[in-house]
């Protein structure tokens, strides 16, 4: 059983799930992409 149940996992959904987890809740963060952070990514440029 988790405490929260998170759905999307930009930013706002990312930070309250690392704060959720910090005060020793068990979060679920659901997303349809396969990274964290929502239109926020980094990507290598050479």
């Amino acid at each position: 059983m988790y405490d929260y149940l998170i759905i999307g996992a930009g930013l706002s959904g990312a930070i309250f799930a690392h704060e959720a987890t910090k005060r020793g809740k068990k979060v679920k963060v659901i997303d349809k992409r396969d990274h964290i952070g929502g239109n926020i990514y980094c990507e290598n440029v050479e």
